[in-house]
């Protein structure tokens, strides 16, 4: 083995720019979604059907925007939510729900650890949010032109107005929301490096 030799008398030095986390906001399941939707009778060879179970969902995040105040932090989350659905003739459908919007206002004492206005506006530069573990719940309301249900609306501007046909389905999601309020470092390392092997 042979030794590699530091530039500088004081051993090796190592000169970084990092980003250092000051403060950090963690949520579990957070519910950022909570509605009625009307899931319109599906059609196949002329025949409508209903929905009989949502087996899964898919969320795409179109936007997750932080905006800083001077003693908060404001977060913007827009998301699709894509239903993989079974029908009551047991084949599988796919439906969209687009253009979901959760907001949340964060305030600095929420933080870990909490900051002072004067930490944060001195020691925060920028703020990173992070979405894990998407979570739903649901339960068949069921039709959407019952009176009774929650879906149940009348179609405007039509002189003999219809009910829409559908399945009514309470929807529910949740996510783990995680902010990190942080600030670029010049960070100075003094170490050894290891020798290589030969």
């Amino acid at each position: 083995m042979s030794e590699l030799k530091c530039e500088f008398p004081e051993g090796c030095r190592l000169d970084l720019y990092a980003k250092v986390v000051k403060a950090k906001y963690i949520a579990r399941q957070v519910k950022v979604l909570e509605d009625c939707v009307c899931i319109p009778l599906v059609l196949t060879d002329t025949v409508g059907h209903y929905v009989s179970a949502v087996e899964d969902f898919k969320v795409k995040v179109v936007r997750a925007d932080e905006i800083l105040n001077f003693n908060r932090v404001r977060i913007i989350i827009e998301f699709d939510i894509t239903l993989f659905l079974i029908l009551d003739d047991g084949r599988y459908h796919c439906f969209t729900l687009p253009g979901n919007i959760y907001e949340q206002t964060i305030d600095l004492c929420q933080f870990d650890p909490p900051l002072t206005i004067e930490e944060f506006r001195n020691e925060v530069s920028e703020s990173d949010i992070i979405l894990n573990n998407w979570t739903f719940d649901y339960e068949i309301k069921g039709c959407c032109q019952d009176p009774d249900s929650p879906c149940f609306s009348i179609m405007p501007t039509v002189q003999c107005p219809e009910p829409v046909m559908g399945t009514c389905i309470h929807l529910v999601v949740y996510v783990d929301i995680i902010d990190k309020l942080s600030k670029m470092h010049d960070v100075i390392v003094y170490g050894e490096l290891d020798p290589e092997v030969e």
